[in-house]
């Protein structure tokens, strides 16, 4: 037992220095698979945007997670003291040759879908929605990079647009500070 304690303590010093301040002035380029490279735009960082019409706002956070084989992306949509939480987990799916990702949320709803590229766009055709009552809902989306510090989405069902938000990128920091404990 204690040989074990002394080797998760020696593990952890070791890998103390490689641990970075996730501040996005400093931190440097996420390292993702190059199947992923895609998705670089929004690695390492956090990303801000208002639903129109309203003072709702959604926060997401992207981090390359296991030496950059999968970008994950947290999300929160504060309402009021509530928080609607979400995570997604993107990965390659060497068999299929496309990013595919599915996304969990607070409510008990998982998401399955893919990722395809197209030069600033990337298209999310095909994701299917299970709610916890097994409802199912298809979506498609669009997401668009807009500038160096934005992005904008685009997410229809049977071809009506259900959401339409612009994002701005912001530090990690910012990010914890606008949610109630905290993006993570």
């Amino acid at each position: 037992m204690h040989r074990q304690v002394l080797i998760a303590g020696l593990a952890a010093l070791m890998l103390a220095p490689a641990v970075q301040s996730q501040d996005a002035s400093t931190q440097e380029a996420p390292i993702l698979r190059e199947e992923l490279m895609p998705l670089a735009f929004l690695a390492g960082s956090c990303w801000t945007g208002v639903f129109p019409g309203s003072e709702t706002f959604d926060v997401h956070c992207y981090e390359p997670v296991y030496g950059g084989q999968y970008l994950r992306d947290v999300h929160a949509v504060p309402q009021g003291s509530a928080v609607y939480r979400g995570e997604t987990l993107y990965h390659w799916d060497a068999e299929a040759g496309v990013i595919t990702y599915r996304y969990y949320n607070s409510i008990g709803g998982v998401s399955d879908g893919t990722m395809t590229p197209d030069g600033d766009r990337m298209l999310f055709p095909d994701e299917t929605h299970r709610g916890q009552d097994g409802e199912e809902r298809v979506f498609s989306t669009v997401m668009e990079i807009t500038g160096p510090d934005g992005y904008s989405v685009v997410t229809r069902e049977d071809g009506e647009v259900v959401m339409q938000i612009e994002f701005q990128r912001i530090s990690w920091q910012d990010a914890d500070e606008m949610v109630p404990d905290g993006v993570w």
